[in-house]
């Protein structure tokens, strides 16, 4: 993690026909990446019984964003290696974790736990595992440990603050992005979630300085333009020049994600603040009807329309999104707000 790792957004289909995004994170993109990956293709066929260019393989199919195909060269490459190695097995269990096989990744954590030797690692393994289980508590104690036993793994810091943040305790989690961002100043996620853990606790000016130094570090990251394209908004910086440029912003974030609600959020509330109320509302209408099994399509939609007085149909909105994806905190929370404005919802 640093100025060198990006964000990328990638859309996962469910066996369920749930249709969500994953955001990962991987180095910077490789050039000729289309080349390397037609080259690597031909080798494993040619050699198969080999692991090494099967990894090499398997990692850039990951960082391209094809997931699935990603997931079985890990496990073949799992199969070929004698011992397996653990570092393998953690990337196609958080692989099989971003898909929603949850059950999977668990077998797979596991069988790399039952490897292990580290504690700090087994530490940060169990936490995984406790994650995939739903035990955010038990996964905050693991990841924890395993910072306690290893303080200069930013590693171990991170994923216990995006823990802490998931459950909305930003402030435990500030003091976990903190650690990291105090051994690599320029970790690009770090900058980012500190960003939303500020932003969460009203630290306006720190949000400020983490964005500045995330645009300074990463211009052009996913990520850091959907943060700019927010506030800008948030700004009312949405006529004249300015407008221009915040616009320009959130044609970027679209660009990037094509099939992501984010970026169609932000168009929504671009118009909003313009006075556009019908063209936001025609934005998150189309996406819906284009995702119709997007969970976070319909969160959107429903934000929008309680901050537009519509509460009913609000309602209406964020329970499509519950019942898609009832694991999801942040649907549950925004689903119990509106409903409190709704009480004889019939749903």
């Amino acid at each position: 993690m640093s100025r060198n790792t990006t964000f990328r957004v990638v859309s996962i289909a469910h066996s369920s026909g749930v249709e969500l995004n994953a955001y990962l994170v991987a180095d910077s993109k490789p050039t000729r990446q289309e080349q390397k990956l037609k080259t690597l293709s031909e080798y494993v066929q040619q050699y198969p019984s080999g692991w090494k260019k099967r990894l090499e393989l398997a990692n850039l199919l990951s960082e391209m964003g094809h997931i699935e195909q990603a997931v079985e060269e890990y496990r073949q490459v799992i199969e070929r290696q004698q011992p397996p190695s653990i570092g393998v097995q953690l990337q196609l269990a958080k692989l099989l974790q971003l898909m929603g096989q949850e059950a999977e990744a668990v077998a797979v954590y596991e069988s790399a736990l039952a490897n292990a030797r580290n504690e700090a690692t087994r530490q940060h393994i169990s936490g995984s595992i406790a994650l995939c289980r739903g035990d955010n508590q038990i996964a905050i104690l693991a990841f924890e440990s395993a910072a306690s036993l290893e303080p200069n793994n930013a590693a171990h810091w991170l994923a216990l603050g995006q823990v802490q943040m998931g459950r909305g305790d930003a402030v435990a989690a500030l003091g976990a992005f903190d650690a990291v961002l105090s051994l690599h100043p320029d970790d690009v996620v770090a900058l980012i979630d500190s960003y939303d853990a500020s932003q969460a606790v009203g630290d306006v000016r720190q949000a400020q300085r983490r964005l500045s130094k995330a645009l300074e570090v990463a211009p052009s990251d996913f990520g850091v333009l959907k943060r700019l394209a927010d506030t800008r908004c948030r700004m009312r910086l949405v006529s004249g020049e300015e407008g221009k440029q915040t616009k320009k912003t959130i044609d970027s974030v679209l660009k990037l994600a094509p099939d992501a609600g984010d970026g169609h959020e932000l168009l929504a509330y671009y118009h909003v603040f313009r006075g556009e109320s019908a063209k936001g509302v025609a934005v998150l209408e189309g996406f819906t009807e284009e995702h119709p099994n997007h969970p976070r399509g319909w969160y959107s939609y429903g934000r929008y329309l309680f901050h537009t007085g519509e509460y009913q149909r609000a309602a209406e909105a964020m329970l499509k999104a519950y019942r898609l994806y009832p694991q999801d905190c942040e649907i549950y929370r925004a689903l119990c707000e509106i409903l409190s404005e709704v009480p004889l919802f019939k749903g």
